[in-house]
């Protein structure tokens, strides 16, 4: 019996399909795109990115790398700053979020509360932390996180990340 031949071959496949959440170790990067995102040029300028991060040194290198790609910063350390920062205009257009953060509340449970809050539940998340664990991945996952990073991430994967995000 001889066998049909195969289908054609596509005519690129992108290299940086994630299949496994075991490669994460390797790539840093895992991106959720379950979730609709409008097709849309992105204004870095006219777009505002939360930092929710509680150590000062990755929040600054956060900023510093944002700014120069020409977005917009704002910078918390708590859950307490980030409920204050939520209250202020312009609302966010991301958040960039640690999940171990001072306190008892976790990144987990902020980014509970954004799905659950009809004025920032579409809000895009990226979970940038150094938190690996498969278990920690799926959870973000499951929370609505739209991408999840690991610490140490390259500078490259967290703009990818924040353009596939946004929508660009």
């Amino acid at each position: 019996k001889v066998d049909p031949p195969p289908p054609p071959a596509p005519k690129k496949v992108p290299d940086n399909i994630l299949i496994g959440a075991q490669e994460l170790s390797k790539a840093n990067c895992f991106i959720n795109m379950a979730r609709k995102r409008p097709a849309r040029k992105v204004d870095a300028a006219k777009t505002t990115i939360l930092i929710v991060e509680d150590d000062t040194t990755t929040q600054y290198l956060l900023h510093i790398l944002l700014s120069r790609a020409g977005y917009q910063t704002r910078r918390v350390g708590s859950a307490a700053e980030f409920i204050s920062a939520m209250q202020k205009a312009p609302l966010p257009d991301l958040a960039i979020l640690d999940i171990r953060l001072n306190g008892d509340v976790s990144g987990f449970k902020i980014l509970a509360k954004i799905r659950s809050h009809p004025r920032i539940a579409k809000m895009p998340v990226i979970i940038l932390s150094g938190q690996t664990d498969p278990t920690d991945l799926m959870q973000g996952v499951s929370l609505g996180a739209d991408a999840y990073l690991s610490k140490p991430t390259r500078a490259k994967s967290l703009m990818d990340a924040v353009q596939a995000v946004l929508g660009g």
